[in-house]
């Protein structure tokens, strides 16, 4: 169900609409490029005897879903990990004997934290052990474009060329916010809403081919900002406004860190309220909890930081925009 933006109901502004909104610090030293290393303390006091699994653990503030895990999800997290990062379709779990529902919420925290997997479709399947129900084995589809070690290698390629490139600029800022600021920006301006748009659940469908949907917004605004030295969460929830949520309601966007605090953005619906406008304007970039309407966090998120932060709300930072609460929608014709 496509659904438009209207403009705030005021004297000073004219009425435009656009269809379709969601389908399914200041000054701190460059940290370079974003690092996906782990270190190797383990929560776990028990040690691994012969022939076990021995997990790596991952920062907890680069990756919050892997710290709301169980200690038995966090094997299996880590496990996923390792093999995907260098190409596997299918591998053995049986080391890690994990159960189909907590394979089910490790590959959703993978996902969630690690954008740069960007050729993982949403497809699997395992095989497992029917005396105990454990997990023997786990394949993955990878996208057509990377199907093969030859392809997903040149999709790599292409991929960190593209990031590097945006990257340039937003690494010229001085400031963090500035930086977000110019990622948000660039995405805006070079990515076209569409549901049709291949890949659109990864960061690819935006970074390289400019198509995509709220997830493809998020997932490469949090790539983005990871590699620009900002630390950016991504956030799977729902819209909650029935003019606005669509069939199911599904949505994602994102969370930042700047100067000790949570920020909420939503790079889509900036770019959807700019389109409306005819101009750049940034309802919902940088707004805490109380401020960022008509979302709302499921499952896994749950669990990330509240966002109380309001020191970089566009308007209380840069200037003058349109506010949240000062727009409408309605269905589309």
């Amino acid at each position: 169900m496509k659904k438009r933006l209207v403009k705030l109901v005021s004297v000073l502004l004219m009425l435009a609409v656009v269809s379709g909104l969601c389908a399914c610090l200041d000054d701190f030293d460059d940290y370079g490029d974003y690092g996906y290393g782990y270190d190797d303390e383990s929560d776990d006091p028990t040690k691994a005897t012969e022939g076990t699994y021995i997990r790596s653990n991952f920062n907890a503030d680069q990756y919050p879903y892997f710290a709301v895990l169980g200690s038995k999800e966090k094997d299996i997290y880590s496990l996923l990990y390792e093999e995907l990062s260098k190409g596997s379709q299918k591998f053995d779990c049986k080391k890690v004997k994990a159960s189909a529902e907590q394979l089910t919420k490790a590959i959703d925290a993978v996902l969630n934290d690690h954008p740069e997997l960007f050729w993982i479709d949403n497809q699997y399947e395992y095989t497992y052990d029917p005396d105990d129900g454990s997990i023997e084995d786990v394949s993955f589809d990878f996208f057509d474009f990377a199907n093969t070690p030859d392809k997903l290698h040149d999709a790599k390629v292409a991929f960190e060329k593209a990031a590097d490139n945006i990257l340039d600029g937003a690494r010229s800022q001085p400031f963090m916010v500035e930086r977000e600021r110019a990622i948000h920006d660039y995405i805006c301006k070079n990515t076209t809403y569409d549901e049709s748009a291949p890949y659109n659940q990864s960061a690819y469908s935006v970074i390289v081919l400019h198509r995509s949907v709220c997830a493809g917004y998020s997932r490469a605004f949090q790539y983005l900002m990871n590699r620009a030295g900002l630390t950016c969460y991504y956030v799977p929830g729902t819209t909650t406004d029935s003019s606005i949520a669509g069939e199911d309601g599904a949505h994602a966007w994102n969370i930042v860190y700047l100067d000790g605090e949570y920020y909420n953005v939503d790079v889509l619906w900036d770019d959807t309220a700019s389109e409306t406008y005819g101009e750049d304007v940034y309802p919902f970039f940088n707004l805490s909890d109380s401020a960022f309407l008509y979302h709302a966090r499921v499952e896994l998120a749950l669990s990330l930081p509240k966002c109380t932060g309001t020191k970089y709300k566009y308007s209380n930072y840069f200037g003058k925009t349109v506010e949240a609460e000062d727009l409408v929608f309605e269905d589309a014709a």
